[in-house]
């Protein structure tokens, strides 16, 4: 499960056991109210809808003001209005709750979509010695040698998968940096899993091609890179996410910040 270390996961695991239910059930039957964001459940079948925390009053349709869905406007089954202004915040409890379940909800999305493209992944490979089978009768000349390449790749997107699921628990338990402060640790980590990110969907995307229209060093070249990347990215978390600065920036104090460079110790780089 690297990159995340044991406690970190068992901690997500039995986080998710109270909560994922709970987080989809919030995504399905909730909005937020459009002056302060609470979420809101609709329990009734009127869509006259009154925000227990701030009472304000709103269509549940539309979410635009309810004043403005009187007889004059011909009732709310002919609302179309929508007015993004609306939406505010505050600093009381319930918003701070609201930040750390629309942070939850952020890790836990990404979690379950990487882990169920993980699972699509595992269902492709169990078809993947036919598609090979195919590919070697397309390709005048090959041998059964020449086609590994695409169980290759798709054990890599499998694998990719894999770890892309656990940054985002990595990812959650890393301290978030206090207002005006930036945290250079949590920035390249996030650099290295959106490279990461990225290469796979590409590389997973080469993989879904129908066999008459793969080419075989695009497949090759994008397995390599995204190893790399992956490398990159578990080296990276490995040595603790250090970010190394340039030594031009050291010179005479003269440098601004902008003249440091954040990057990975890599040995094949």
């Amino acid at each position: 499960h690297a990159p995340t270390a044991c406690e970190d996961l068992q901690k997500w695991t039995e986080k998710c056991q109270n909560e994922s239910e709970t987080a989809n059930w919030i995504l399905a039957n909730t909005k937020r109210c459009p002056k302060c964001q609470t979420r809101i459940e609709k329990n009734q079948g009127c869509n006259h809808m009154s925000c227990s925390q701030c009472k304000y009053e709103f269509c549940w349709m539309c979410m635009g003001d309810w004043k403005d869905h009187g007889a004059n406007t011909g009732g709310y089954y002919k609302c179309n209005k929508f007015d993004p202004a609306a939406a505010g915040s505050d600093d009381d409890d319930a918003s701070k709750a609201k930040r750390e379940l629309d942070r939850y909800l952020h890790y836990f999305k990404r979690y379950q979509a990487h882990h169920q493209a993980q699972t699509y992944a595992q269902g492709q490979l169990a078809q993947t010695e036919k598609r090979m089978v195919e590919l070697q009768e397309n390709t005048s000349g090959s041998s059964w040698i020449d086609v590994q390449y695409l169980k290759s790749a798709n054990e890599m997107v499998i694998e990719c998968r894999r770890t892309l699921k656990f940054t985002y628990v990595f990812g959650y338990y890393i301290p978030m940096p206090k207002p005006g402060e930036i945290n250079k640790s949590k920035e390249l980590f996030e650099d290295h899993q959106e490279s990461l990110e990225r290469y796979t969907e590409v590389l997973s995307e080469l993989t879904e091609m129908p066999t008459e229209k793969m080419v075989k060093e695009d497949i090759i070249n994008n397995t390599r890179v995204t190893e790399n990347f992956l490398l990159n990215m578990l080296r990276a978390c490995e040595d603790g996410l250090e970010v190394a600065v340039d030594p031009m920036a050291a010179d005479d104090g003269g440098g601004s910040s902008s003249s440091m460079a954040a990057e990975v110790k890599c040995q094949k780089c």
